[in-house]
């Protein structure tokens, strides 16, 4: 993501800064629906011009050709209101020359924490980020994907605080039947519907079974979901020792493998009926 200024114009005539706010409020939280800037942007009034400050996902994030139908609506007030569109300005310096495709990725996943405000989808293998708006899917359902991050990033937050709600907030996040993974993992298959690409749900694991933590089933359909990964990447989420192609499902080991005490939650049930779609692959050799 990279720091931009957008400079809207001189104050209009007969507009006090509150009525100035709500239309910047409006067409900067249209840009964050659609996925075209992240973060809580900034706006005020500096030397009798509007500005306003915020995080582009890629340069041209903010290119009116990435606009929905919701944002091209405020922009064109903007312009009646200030007599031209934002202008735009780059205030980072380190800009890659490339952004890789997404259809370079063998599969993605979707994936947030309490700490990331960017695109929930990512390559499964070098965990690159792609915006939201480049996804052909229908303008609301953009919409939808961006409130579910936001509910995943506060239900992360709630689990991580480790008060009253904690357990609660943590079942969201890992079990395959909460309504918050029913939501992704339909958003999910509307994204791959979209770009014929396989797209996995991330279940989140921390209370597991020690020693016998890699005996666990998918918990969507409950068959042996062990998948070979690189033991040698750095990172943990490269690594992800558990994924199901016929769910869609991917999981980490637990990290709190001494405390079992919390171990069922997202794990199989054999009296719940998973959620499984999509088609199977040969799973990698033990």
């Amino acid at each position: 993501m990279f720091l931009s200024q957008a400079t809207f114009g001189k104050t209009p005539a007969g507009m006090d800064a509150e009525d100035i706010g709500d239309k910047i409020e409006g067409y900067l939280g249209m840009l964050q629906k659609n996925g075209q800037i992240c973060g809580d942007p900034l706006h005020a009034i500096s030397d009798g011009e509007v500005v306003a400050y915020a995080y582009e996902i890629r340069p041209d994030s903010t290119s009116r050709k990435h606009h929905s139908r919701y944002g091209i609506k405020e922009l064109d007030e903007l312009c009646g209101l200030f007599g031209r569109p934002p202008r735009w300005r780059l205030l980072s310096d380190d800009i890659p020359a490339a952004f890789r495709d997404v259809h370079d990725s063998s599969a993605l996943c979707l994936f947030t924490s309490a700490l990331d405000g960017q695109s929930p989808i990512r390559c499964i293998d070098t965990r690159d980020r792609f915006p939201a708006y480049l996804i052909p899917i229908d303008d609301d359902e953009r919409e939808r994907l961006f409130f579910w991050s936001r509910e995943y990033n506060r239900m992360d937050g709630i689990w991580f605080s480790s008060g009253e709600l904690e357990i609660h907030a943590y079942e969201q996040m890992a079990s395959v039947s909460s309504l918050l993974s029913r939501q992704g993992r339909e958003l999910a298959r509307r994204v791959e519907a979209a770009l014929d690409i396989p797209v996995y749900y991330f279940l989140m694991r921390y209370y597991g079974r020690g020693e016998h933590e890699g005996e666990r089933l998918c918990p969507g359909c409950g068959m042996d979901w062990r998948y070979r990964t690189d033991s040698t990447a750095g990172n943990a989420f490269l690594n992800l020792p558990f994924r199901c192609a016929k769910c869609r499902l991917v999981s980490q080991y637990a990290s709190a493998d001494y405390d079992d005490s919390y171990a069922h939650i997202g794990e199989f049930q054999p009296n719940a009926q998973g959620i499984a779609t999509g088609p199977t692959e040969e799973r990698a050799p033990e």
